[in-house]
């Protein structure tokens, strides 16, 4: 048998199926609103793919492990692209206000740190998570986490000569967060992975 042989072999309405899965995966990811013309476009994605991937695959089995591989993809990724930048900025915002919350810090550079964390925190969350749901619960975790455990640590762990003004600590207690000695609710909440 040739390479080409299992082509032949493969039944047309396979095919279609295949399109039908995709064209179904991608539609249920879609925002829903464009109507008929979203759904004409979604069609030709589908199809340009399957045909890409049929006239790429070595064999049968190469062809439906690829079309597996795309449709579980769409799955795990697709939620990502209907994020807007926004709300991940807006989530961004949320952590920055728990940590200075919780974290005493000195003047912009002590924000600017906290910035940094809560950043480095929500992306690490959004590329580890598999829906939005999952990326929503684990950043509603964590910042439960820190909360709860955040309230019992500070109050224990402030120095009494820190004065607190609102915007961090005052010139009494300057002193970078990097310096201090970090509660290890702290430390895993910076190193989550």
């Amino acid at each position: 048998m040739g390479t080409h042989d299992w082509r032949a072999q493969l039944p047309p309405q396979t095919r279609q199926i295949k399109v039908d899965e995709i064209t179904y995966k991608l539609n249920f990811y879609q925002s829903h609103g464009g109507g008929d013309d979203e759904l004409v476009e979604v069609q030709k994605i589908a199809r340009c793919y399957e045909q890409k991937t049929y006239a790429g695959a070595a064999s049968q089995e190469d062809y439906l492990q690829k079309i597996s591989s795309m449709m579980l993809s769409i799955s795990e990724n697709y939620w990502r692209s209907l994020l807007q930048p926004d709300s991940r900025r807006r989530i961004i915002n949320k952590i920055l206000e728990t940590l200075r919350r919780h974290i005493p810090y000195s003047g912009q550079e002590g924000l600017d740190e906290l910035r940094q964390i809560a950043a480095r925190f929500e992306e690490k969350i959004y590329y580890s998570a598999t829906s939005q749901p999952d990326y929503l619960r684990k950043i509603s975790l964590k910042m439960l986490t820190m909360e709860t455990r955040g309230h019992k640590t500070i109050g224990n762990s402030m120095p009494s000569n820190f004065g607190y003004n609102g915007d961090g600590p005052s010139d009494t207690g300057r002193r970078s967060i990097r310096k201090r000695k970090q509660p290890q609710w702290l430390a895993d909440f910076v190193t989550y992975q």
